[in-house]
């Protein structure tokens, strides 16, 4: 368990000590060590990759000093944007589908190119560039294979 998922990182739940903490939905997190629930959506390799993507980015922007609002309020909304897009694609079929993925690959796409513009701005170590850029990169490759699949499925060629 870390101290942004379920309390202040040190086994106390919600920090004060007086009895366990309660969810937003009035269930008791699971215990230290146990992994916490996760639905069918959490299981797609694209959308782990985007969370992480989400991740790195949120990192990045906030090392922005003062100045940098524009870019990175379009960068959390871009990062925020691919996980969104495919969770709505997964609920949705055929062309609907896919817009939802076209979607998210081009917010990917933005990312990518948002990220150069961090390096060129120096405003982050490059290191933590290139991974936010792999992580757009990979998502991006999986978001393309994901179209083609719906697509070569609307017209009968896949399986």
């Amino acid at each position: 368990m870390t101290q942004g998922e379920w309390g202040d990182g040190h086994g106390h739940g919600h920090g004060h000590g007086h009895g366990p903490r309660i969810t937003m939905t009035g269930r008791q997190p699971e215990p230290e060590g146990q992994p916490r629930r996760r639905n069918d959506l959490h299981r797609l390799d694209v959308y782990r990759c985007a969370l992480q993507l989400y991740r790195s980015v949120r990192f990045i922007i906030a090392q922005f000093p003062r100045g940098e609002a524009d870019l990175r309020s379009q960068m959390r909304r871009a990062s925020r944007s691919v996980p969104f897009n495919i969770g709505e694609g997964v609920g949705k079929r055929g062309r609907a589908r896919a817009a939802a993925y076209e979607v998210a690959l081009g917010e990917a796409k933005e990312l990518i190119v948002a990220l150069d513009c961090v390096e060129i701005d120096e405003l982050a170590p490059p290191d933590q560039i290139v991974e936010a850029q792999d992580l757009a990169d990979r998502a991006a490759a999986m978001l393309t294979r994901l179209i083609e699949s719906v697509e070569d499925r609307r017209v009968g060629r896949g399986p």
